[in-house]
Parts: structure tokens; C-alpha cells; sequence
């Protein structure tokens, strides 16, 4: 998936004029209309690259700074699994495959195949297993 680049202003403008829009910003209020107008057509593109460009003349200002950051291109972030990783989640895979007829209906927390709590709520299994990071839990179906 390509992320959608901020184009140049003086570059910008150009489209700006032939879509209807205003190629001159005197205020915040000014970005604030044009960001508003964008949506009320169903876009996404000019309000975008109106508030980035906002952004960067006000940025102190409270919804300037908040449209902005609304708008901005999505971030994506992937975290490689480790090989200890990947046998946790195997290991947990094959004690669900050997278990999961005496656990339907409830809640498990396993790690590294090892089942640490069992539960009839997510929130029952919280309050016995404490921090979820790191482990993996489900309800048995």
C-alpha cells in the first residue's frame, strides 16, 4: 500500500484553484473552513494537505494542531517474531489442539503451552492472571 506524499504548496495551489478552493490562507479559521468544506464534499486528499500546510503556520495552535494530527497518513509498524516466539505460539497452539473439549465455553491464559488460568469472563481471568502482556488468552469455543 502506498501512502498518500504531501505535495509541495506552490505545487498544491494549482489543484487547490482547480477544485473551487481558495489558493490564499490569512488565518487558522481560514484552513479550519476549507478542512470543514473538504469533508461536507466527502474528501479526504485537500483536507489532508490543508492541514499539514496549517499545521506548519500555526503550529501552536489547538485545532490546527489537532486536525492535523486526525489527518495525517497512517502509520504502520510490524515487529518480527522471534524463533522463541514463534515456538510460544506453537507450543500454545498444540495444548489448545489437546485441551480445548475440556475448556468450552471458558476463558484460558496459556504461555508457552502451559495453561496459567481458566475463567467463565475475560474480566474473571484478568484478575487471576494480573498483566495479560505476553500471554495469550481466548475463550474456548
Amino acid at each position: 500500500m502506498k501512502t498518500e506524499e504531501i505535495t509541495p504548496w506552490e505545487q498544491f495551489k494549482v489543484e487547490l484553484a482547480a477544485r473551487g478552493f481558495p489558493t490564499t490562507y490569512n488565518s487558522p479559521k481560514d484552513f479550519i473552513t476549507a478542512i470543514k468544506s473538504d469533508f461536507e464534499r466527502g474528501g479526504l486528499h485537500i483536507a489532508r494537505q490543508l492541514a499539514f500546510r496549517a499545521v506548519e503556520l500555526y503550529p501552536e495552535h489547538e485545532q490546527i494542531k489537532y486536525y492535523a494530527h486526525v489527518l495525517a497518513p497512517p502509520k504502520v509498524t510490524v515487529s518480527p517474531s522471534s524463533p522463541e516466539r514463534r515456538q510460544s505460539i506453537l507450543a500454545d497452539r498444540e495444548w489448545m489442539d489437546k485441551n480445548r473439549f475440556k475448556y468450552i465455553g471458558r476463558w484460558v491464559a496459556l504461555r508457552n503451552g502451559e495453561l496459567l488460568a481458566d475463567a467463565a469472563s475475560l474480566d474473571e481471568l484478568a484478575a487471576q492472571v494480573g498483566d495479560l502482556k505476553g500471554i495469550f488468552f481466548t475463550v474456548i469455543y
